[in-house]
């Protein structure tokens, strides 16, 4: 492990090319004692829920001497992705927009008696998730602080995985084609009226293109928002690489297994089918693994079953040998792995590859990656969620040594494993809790 400078002079300077960063290694008690916050399901669904059926009531009851919004006219393309942009995107800011939209009916409509109380009791509630959430994060982003200054090495962050912790990186790709989309829509349409039309003036323009192309840059906007709150507060954290239990039952991240797949850079440099660029593999959602194929010469079921039980036992914990058949069984208690990026609720950390000692447990496999910072319902009951390069679900099959032929069964407990691995002819290998007879 890289020892930290004196005076941590250099923590966080660039360092050819990459960056020196805090490093603390997290143990498990600490992971687990990190306090709980409101579940993520819970806090959309009571920001949204409330602020839509209090709209209803204000424009269909309270105020029936109003014209009544033409819904019909606002269910446009561009109108729809917006709204799914500013709720994918708000997350957990969710009560805070609420609260605004509140505020701005309030305003614009001045209500009195029954309507006043109804709006000013929405606005009191989502000020108290608001609050609530507030406490939350902060609650975590001193813990991180707290580690950050207790941590006494450095690890230097390569520049390839730098570029994965750029803040744009914070929102997923899809949410960013559904905000730009929401206003070159609209904005195409109506740059198509103007050159089209012989009078070209702006007062002529379709005022239903122009709301939408509104609402649109609403979107865009509450996107950029986000970015900047997540920046401010990756700014207060700092860079710090934590080397983390990887747990799918305790702690505040959930983790996802990549099954089915193996690095697009193999460690050793040796190149085979399912990294061959020519090959016709699946489209692969994580740009540093492709498809494991079947009929690979190196991670293929034929050459996996030709193993010798000493070979298969020394890569017996790496989830693609099982394609589809892996589960949470390849998951070593002691498992551990470092990540960056980590700076409270909402936020993406990503996985880092760095030159380091795991001095509470093993290097966990390339396969486990981090997922957002997001609460469950019940970290009890959280498990990995197990998809393929292609960020699919796995679509598991079921072992049934009736109608299989069976090889052999190999016992995991030397790799820190329960169970055995059973090879079948003609299949991947299957993960079972006790002996096959």
């Amino acid at each position: 492990m890289k020892q930290a400078k004196s005076g941590d002079a250099l923590i966080g300077d660039r360092i050819g090319e990459g960056k020196m960063v805090p490093f603390y290694s997290v143990g498990i008690d600490e992971w687990r004692e990190v306090p709980g916050a409101l579940p993520n399901m819970l806090v959309i669904l009571a920001s949204w829920v409330p602020l839509i059926a209090l709209n209803i009531y204000l424009f269909r009851f309270a105020f029936p001497q109003r014209p009544e919004m033409e819904v019909g006219k606002l269910l446009t393309f561009s109108v729809i992705a917006a709204c799914i942009a500013i709720m994918w995107a708000a997350a957990r800011i969710a009560p805070w927009l609420a609260l605004a939209a509140t505020a701005m009916l309030y305003v614009i409509l001045q209500p009195t008696g029954n309507a006043q109380l109804v709006v000013l009791a929405c606005a009191s509630w989502f000020a108290l998730l608001a609050l609530s959430g507030m406490i939350n994060q902060w609650r975590l982003i001193l813990r991180l602080r707290r580690w950050r200054a207790h941590a006494t090495s450095t690890v230097l962050i390569p520049s390839e995985q730098l570029r994965q912790l750029r803040i744009y990186r914070q929102l997923p790709t899809t949410l960013w084609y559904l905000a730009l989309g929401s206003i070159l829509y609209p904005l195409l349409k109506l740059t198509w009226q103007f050159l089209t039309d012989a009078e070209q003036v702006f007062s002529g323009l379709d005022r239903e293109r122009i709301d939408g192309f509104l609402i649109g840059s609403v979107a865009l906007g509450l996107c950029l928002i986000v970015l900047l709150v997540r920046w401010v507060e990756q700014g207060i954290v700092g860079h710090i690489a934590l080397e983390v239990p990887l747990t799918s039952d305790f702690g505040p991240l959930s983790f996802v297994a990549i099954g089915a797949s193996v690095a697009r850079e193999p460690e050793n440099g040796a190149r085979c089918e399912c990294t061959d660029p020519n090959e016709d593999s699946k489209s692969s959602e994580y740009e540093q693994f492709v498809e494991c194929l079947d009929r690979c010469s190196v991670h293929g079921v034929g050459a996996v079953n030709a193993l010798s039980e000493a070979e298969f036992t020394r890569i017996a914990d790496q989830p693609w040998v099982y394609g589809e058949h892996a589960n949470d069984r390849l998951l070593r208690k002691s498992a551990r792995l470092v990540i960056a990026g980590f700076s409270g609720w909402d936020s993406k950390p990503v996985r880092l590859q760095v030159d380091t000692v795991f001095g509470q447990g093993s290097v966990a496999p390339a396969n486990y990656l981090p997922k957002r910072a997001t609460e469950p319902l019940c970290r009890a009951k959280r498990r990995l969620s197990w998809r393929n390069c292609a960020d699919t679900p796995l679509v598991v099959e079921e072992f049934n040594p009736a109608t299989m032929r069976v090889l052999d069964q190999i016992p995991l407990g030397t790799l820190g494993l329960t169970g055995y691995a059973v090879r079948v002819a003609g299949r991947r290998p299957f993960l079972v809790d006790h002996p096959v007879r």
